[in-house]
C-alpha cells in the first residue's frame, strides 16, 4: 500500500473515531446503539478470622488465697481484605452500523459512505502537494 492510501485511511480512522469527536454518546442521541459489554472489575473483599487466645484474668477465692490469675479463652476477630475479580455488564453507547460521528456531532449523523467521500475531498486538498510526489491521482 502505498503512503497517500495508508495515511488517508488512517485520516479517515482518526476523525470517524469517538476519541476525536470530544462528546461522548449518549442513548437520546440519533443512530445510537446501546451493546453490552462484559468487564472484568476487581473488588476488595473484607475476610474475617476469629483468633482463639487466652487472657490473664484475675479470680476470687481460689485455693486459700484471695486473689489468683487465671486464663480464660477470649475470641478476638481480625478483618483482613482480599482481593476478588468479577464479570460485570456495562452497557456501552456506539454508532449504529452504517453510521458515523464526526468531530462535534452530537450523535451519528453521517453514514459511512458521505464520511469517507466527505474526507477523502477535504484531505485531498491537503494532500495535493505529496499526492504528485506518488504519481498517484
Amino acid at each position: 500500500m502505498e503512503f497517500p492510501a495508508v495515511a488517508l485511511s488512517l485520516l479517515v480512522a482518526l476523525r470517524m473515531s469517538p476519541l476525536a469527536a470530544g462528546s461522548e454518546l449518549q442513548p437520546h442521541m440519533p443512530n445510537v446503539c446501546a451493546e453490552q459489554e462484559l468487564g472484568v472489575v476487581a473488588l476488595r473483599q473484607p475476610c474475617v478470622q476469629a483468633l482463639s487466645r487466652a487472657a490473664r484474668v484475675w479470680k476470687q477465692d481460689c485455693g486459700g488465697r484471695r486473689w489468683c490469675a487465671g486464663y480464660e479463652p477470649r475470641v478476638v476477630y481480625y478483618t483482613g481484605y482480599r482481593q476478588v475479580y468479577q464479570l460485570r455488564s456495562q452497557t456501552t453507547y456506539r454508532c449504529c452500523p452504517g453510521w458515523s460521528q464526526l468531530a462535534g456531532d452530537a450523535g451519528c449523523l453521517h453514514t459511512l459512505q458521505t464520511v469517507s467521500s466527505a474526507v477523502l475531498h477535504s484531505n485531498k486538498l491537503k494532500m495535493e502537494p505529496y499526492l504528485s510526489l506518488y504519481k498517484v491521482s
